[in-house]
């Protein structure tokens, strides 16, 4: 066995800590990095047990950035610049997406094992997919459209659901977008290419209410802080944080200040859309 290795009980027991327990039916979005723990004998999989045997349904981002174009033209003030150079290999690599298309390497091993599980489910949006296991899986993603592309976490919310954070910080807590839509901040237009059932139906699709920039979200640390539950798993720091506080407290932060939760890069066009907007 590797020193100090940590497994399936031992992350079962740190998450118990948090107060998560089969008993307690919790609903869950997880944000999470493996390499936080050191060794995990099992790696992702063993992650993943420890999640669905403590908590009744989880959620994580399956995102696919990959399935990203970039027209020439679009709607003004969308945060970007039309036609940029480097938009050309993107628009020539770009995948179609499809159920089977893999997550994101960004989201990390976790979302994508469970991904691959075969009790998982996966929401159908071309970029901000979602993907759930336990009793309430098919529950927690069915609300989602291409209007409404975080409605996993707002029923998350309407459910006493928690963000738990491993190993990551705020710039990965999908849950404060939801926040900033919620607030009135400004939303973007995105397009993504899709693969129907042959390659005829192959197409482009606009993508409604996409989130801006997450870079000044740490921000918020201060404000939750005594709503934050935190325990030691291994090496990793994890986070239990209600909805029912986060989404009201990062909605008041952006109504009392319409700079709050921007991050401060002078180039950060989405950031600097939502300031000219006003919030």
């Amino acid at each position: 066995m590797i020193p100090n290795s940590i497994g399936v009980r031992d992350i079962a027991r740190g998450l118990q800590s948090l107060g998560l327990t089969p008993a307690s039916r919790s609903a869950v979005i997880v944000h999470a990095s493996l390499s936080s723990f050191g060794h995990v004998r099992g790696g992702a999989r063993a992650v993943l047990a420890a999640l669905l045997w403590t908590c009744d349904t989880i959620v994580l981002p399956a995102f696919t950035y990959q399935s990203m174009v970039w027209p020439l033209a679009g709607p003004p003030d969308n945060g970007m610049t039309y036609g940029q150079s480097e938009f050309d290999a993107a628009n020539r690599s770009a995948m179609f997406f499809h159920r089977g298309l893999p997550s994101h390497r960004d989201l990390g091993v976790i979302a994508e094992t469970l991904r691959r599980h075969p009790i998982a489910l996966r929401s159908a949006h071309p970029v901000l997919s979602f993907v759930a296991a336990g009793r309430r899986a098919g529950e927690a993603l069915a609300g989602q459209t291409l209007e409404h592309p975080l409605a996993p976490i707002e029923w998350l919310q309407r459910h006493d659901g928690d963000v738990i954070l491993i190993g990551v910080g705020h710039t990965r807590n999908t849950s404060i977008h939801l926040a900033e839509r919620l607030a009135g901040r400004r939303q973007f237009t995105r397009w993504a290419i899709v693969r129907g059932e042959n390659a005829a139906d192959a197409r482009a699709v606009r993508l409604h209410s996409f989130p801006g920039c997450s870079d000044g979200f740490e921000a918020i640390e201060p404000e939750i802080a005594r709503a934050t539950r935190q325990a030691t798993i291994g090496r990793a720091v994890v986070r239990r944080i209600p909805l029912s506080l986060l989404v009201p407290i990062a909605v008041g932060l952006i109504s009392d200040e319409a700079g709050a939760l921007l991050c401060s890069r002078p180039g950060c066009e989405r950031c600097s859309a939502a300031r000219r907007a006003g919030r």
